[in-house]
């Protein structure tokens, strides 16, 4: 009996600081981190995403279509073995390219409004939606991260390219085309981005 005094508080203390131990801090969203496997935090695609909405502004700023401008945006190509966060890159060119009245128009967007569209003129519903006030693109962006791995003095380096192109739609001609470079030496050299 007097064994099992013992037992229970001492298993309630180690209960107590193994839940002290494992808590869970909050960090400051708006510090710059970097992840211990080398591949692009939210942080650095935003700061990317600014950087390049920022030069299609200036580009616009200087060469400005006779027609009006309405820019159609694919989503960003994640080609790297990572789950990268591309919505948040996506997300932060189009509202900056908004904030500049540069309009963008989301091609998966489009492909569901065109169904809800085609839909409506059928018959099955009360109104009748028309396809005559779409806005058709006249340049489109597109983005993709690529990846590279490799090895420099021992150590394992890993490459990131966010390479990032405007078109003509009418041409397919590229009239404006930038790309981000991130290379970085994980702290972990065993493992992370998959090798």
């Amino acid at each position: 009996m007097a064994r099992r005094t013992y037992i229970l508080p001492l298993t309630l203390m180690c209960l107590a600081a193994i839940a002290c131990t494992t808590t869970t801090k909050r960090l400051d969203a708006g510090q710059d981190m970097l992840a211990d496997s080398g591949e692009l935090t939210r942080g650095e695609l935003e700061k990317a995403a600014g950087a390049l909405a920022e030069k299609v502004r200036l580009h616009f700023a200087t060469h400005v279509p006779p027609d009006g401008l309405f820019v159609a945006f694919l989503p960003t190509k994640n080609d790297t073995s990572e789950q990268l966060p591309v919505n948040v890159f996506d997300n932060r060119v189009v509202g900056d390219l908004l904030t500049a009245k540069i309009y963008t128009v989301r091609v998966e967007d489009r492909n569901k409004a065109l169904s809800e569209i085609a839909f409506s003129q059928t018959g099955a519903t009360a109104n009748g939606i028309s396809a005559g006030k779409m806005r058709s693109p006249n340049f489109f962006i597109q983005a993709e991260i690529t990846e590279n791995l490799f090895k420099s003095g021992g150590d394992r380096i890993v490459e990131q390219v966010l390479n990032f192109e405007l078109r003509s739609v009418e041409t397919q001609l590229v009239v404006f085309s930038d790309r981000i470079v991130y290379r970085k030496k994980p702290r972990n050299q065993k493992g992370g981005v998959t090798w």
